[in-house]
């Protein structure tokens, strides 16, 4: 590994050499070659025998030499920066390579059609335990749509890569029955919620689950987007769907008060002020936000992604039942034993292909260890 690592230091540092030898050159002949070339071509006609100059005076003789140099500089600027036209043309190839992709794929998802090329490994062995499925021969899951009910039926976790996480996933949650998602890392917890978001394509079985208007996402960094503090709280929505849902800046600030933030309108001069959120909110203030963000939009359900690691444990509490008031099934991942007591399932994923979908009550001292 360190050889390995080693190697790369060298080449970065030999690529960063190449770049700055080259950076100089193409200044130095751009910039200022150029520029002496230029002047000195014009100095030579202007000081030497020219029986056009005879009859001017110095400071007429002085006035076209300056307006000729300027006119010479021009171009020898133009040509410069036409030398340099190349590696800026390289770079833009570079962006729109990645973007005629990016709309490819793009294009391919609507379509329904999944095919990527897999990522082998030339030296796994055949009898290796690591499963993969052929993404090429695989059909897609069915999506069905039914408010107040997640079920996934006989349907596998794959990577796009085509690493099978889990054979065969097969659970139903009725809405008001929380649940609570644990393993260990790599186990597929983020990958059943890309799955469930349609990040990820599923292949076979079917998954039934409620409109993506009425999932939510709350990740343990929140996004703050660039605007005001009310902008925090309604993202994505604008005033005018905040209006027609038939909330105002009451309503909000109420949100505030639930995860204990209602004094941050004082300190941070009201629902029009516009700060670099990212840099002025502290972490457990961005995460209750993101939770105000929650209360706002009332989805059916809500997956927390470790989304209140930084909030201590009281508030917490206070908004796990706030969420449960109000109606908003969640799926947690988290490794706090403090909000057992708000979940009725637990879904344990080991990380070697199996899982288990219980009430919580049964085997809670396993799963907690």
């Amino acid at each position: 590994m360190r050889e390995s690592f080693m190697r790369l230091v060298d080449h970065l540092r030999d690529v960063l050499n190449f770049k700055f030898a080259i950076g100089i050159v193409d200044n130095v002949i751009a910039k200022y070659i150029a520029t002496v070339v230029g002047f000195s071509s014009v100095a030579v006609f202007f000081l030497g025998q020219n029986d056009r100059h005879q009859s001017m005076k110095s400071f007429e003789i002085m006035e076209d030499y300056y307006t000729t140099g300027r006119i010479v500089l021009r171009m020898a600027e133009a040509l410069g920066r036409l030398s340099l036209a190349g590696r800026e043309m390289t770079k833009l190839s570079g962006y729109t390579t990645r973007v005629v992709m990016l709309m490819k794929v793009l294009e391919d998802m609507k379509a329904n059609n999944f095919v990527r090329a897999q990522v082998k490994n030339k030296d796994e062995d055949e009898n290796s335990q690591k499963e993969h499925l052929s993404l090429e021969t695989a059909m897609p899951s069915m999506i069905m749509e039914k408010d107040h009910l997640i079920k996934f039926e006989n349907v596998p976790l794959v990577t796009p890569n085509g690493d099978v996480l889990l054979k065969n996933m097969s659970f139903e949650v009725q809405a008001g029955r929380n649940v609570l998602v644990c393993g260990p890392n790599g186990c597929g917890k983020s990958s059943l919620f890309r799955v469930l978001g349609e990040l990820w394509p599923s292949y076979g079985g079917s998954v039934t689950k409620p409109h993506a208007g009425k999932l939510f996402y709350v990740p343990q960094r929140p996004y703050m987007t660039i605007g005001t503090l009310r902008d925090q709280v309604i993202y994505p929505d604008t005033i005018g769907n905040m209006k027609r849902k038939g909330y105002n800046d009451e309503h909000l600030k109420d949100f505030l008060d639930k995860v204990h933030l209602g004094y941050i309108l004082e300190r941070e001069g009201g629902w029009d002020s516009e700060q670099d959120w990212i840099d002025v909110l502290s972490g457990g203030e961005k995460q209750r936000i993101a939770m105000a963000r929650l209360f706002y939009h009332k989805p059916q359900f809500a997956i927390l992604d470790e989304c209140t690691s930084a909030v201590s444990v009281d508030v917490e509490g206070f908004m796990y039942t706030h969420c449960k008031e109000v109606g908003i099934t969640l799926f947690t991942v988290s490794h706090r034993k403090s909000l057992w007591k708000y979940h009725e399932y637990v879904l344990y994923m080991d990380g070697r292909g199996s899982f288990e979908f219980k009430p919580i009550e049964e085997r809670t001292e396993e799963f907690g260890s």
